[in-house]
C-alpha cells in the first residue's frame, strides 16, 4: 500500500509539474493520432483560444431517468489541475461534490458533509488529468504529461483517440465523427454519446450528452471559459469540516 500511494503521489506530482511547465515539450505519441486531437480543438473554438484557458464554468440539466427530479448542475472545473466544484440542484435535492489535492475529496448532500474514503479520492485524482476539457487545453498547450495514439473505435469504421500518462497506462479515450467534433468522450469510470455542437460565445461544445446505456441524459445550458484560475479557497470544506 505504501508502495502504491508513493506510486500514486509521483504521478500526481509530474501532472501539475507538467502543467506549471504548459506543456513546452509538447504532446507525446503518433504524429498522426495528435493531429487528429488538433483538428479536434480546432472545431471548439481554437487552439489559440483553449490555450489560454485556466477555468470553465458550465451548467447542465440533468435528467436521470432513476429519480422522480431534474436538475442544474454547476461545475467550476480547473483546468491548470486536479481540482472541481460541483453543485446539483432541484427542488427536492442539493449537493456539492468537490476534490482537489488539498481538500481532498468531500461532499454536503441535503445538509450532510461528508470525506470520501482514500480509494475514491485517489480515483478521482487519477482520473481528473483525462476529464474531457482538460484533455483539450492540453492539446491546446502540448501538455506533454499525454502521450496519444489511435485505438480501434467500438462504432462501426471509427478509430479512438487514446490517452496515455506517464505511466503507461490509457485512462481516456475520445471518438471524432467526419467532421472532427467529438462524438465520443470515456474514461475508466464513465463514457458519454455526444450530440451536435453548439456554440457559447467563442467555444463550442456538444449541447448534451448520453450517460453509458442511455440511463441519464444531461443538456447544456451555458459555458464560460476564464483565463484566470479559480480561487484556491473554493474546493476547501467550510473550516469546521476540515481534518
Amino acid at each position: 500500500m505504501k508502495h502504491l500511494l508513493i506510486s500514486f503521489c509521483l504521478v500526481l506530482f509530474t501532472w501539475q509539474y507538467s502543467f506549471a511547465q504548459d506543456g513546452t515539450k509538447g504532446m507525446r505519441g503518433d504524429p498522426t493520432a495528435i493531429a487528429e486531437a488538433v483538428a479536434m480543438v480546432e472545431t471548439m473554438g481554437g487552439m489559440e483560444l483553449w490555450a489560454q484557458l485556466k477555468r470553465v464554468h458550465f451548467v447542465h440539466r440533468w435528467y436521470p431517468n432513476y429519480r422522480v427530479d431534474s436538475y442544474v448542475e454547476n461545475e467550476i472545473l480547473d483546468l491548470t489541475g486536479p481540482r472541481s466544484w460541483v453543485e446539483r440542484k432541484s427542488e427536492i435535492y442539493h449537493r456539492l461534490r468537490v476534490y482537489s489535492p488539498e481538500g481532498k475529496r468531500w461532499s454536503v448532500t441535503n445538509g450532510e458533509f461528508e470525506y470520501a474514503s482514500d480509494d475514491v479520492f485517489e480515483s478521482a485524482m487519477k482520473r481528473a488529468p483525462f476529464n474531457f476539457y482538460r484533455l483539450v487545453r492540453a492539446i491546446a498547450v502540448g501538455d506533454s504529461f499525454y502521450e496519444v495514439r489511435f485505438g480501434e473505435g467500438d462504432i462501426p469504421q471509427t478509430r479512438r483517440l487514446e490517452f496515455y500518462g506517464p505511466d503507461g497506462v490509457m485512462r481516456g479515450w475520445i471518438i471524432l465523427n467526419a467532421r472532427k467534433e467529438p462524438l465520443v468522450k470515456a474514461t475508466t469510470a464513465y463514457r458519454y454519446t455526444f450530440g451536435p455542437m453548439k456554440r457559447f460565445g467563442n467555444l463550442r461544445v456538444p449541447a448534451w450528452g448520453v450517460y453509458g446505456n442511455g440511463f441519464t441524459l444531461y443538456e447544456m445550458i451555458s459555458l464560460k471559459g476564464s483565463n484566470h484560475p479559480p480561487d484556491p479557497s473554493l474546493f476547501q470544506p467550510h473550516p469546521e469540516f476540515r481534518k
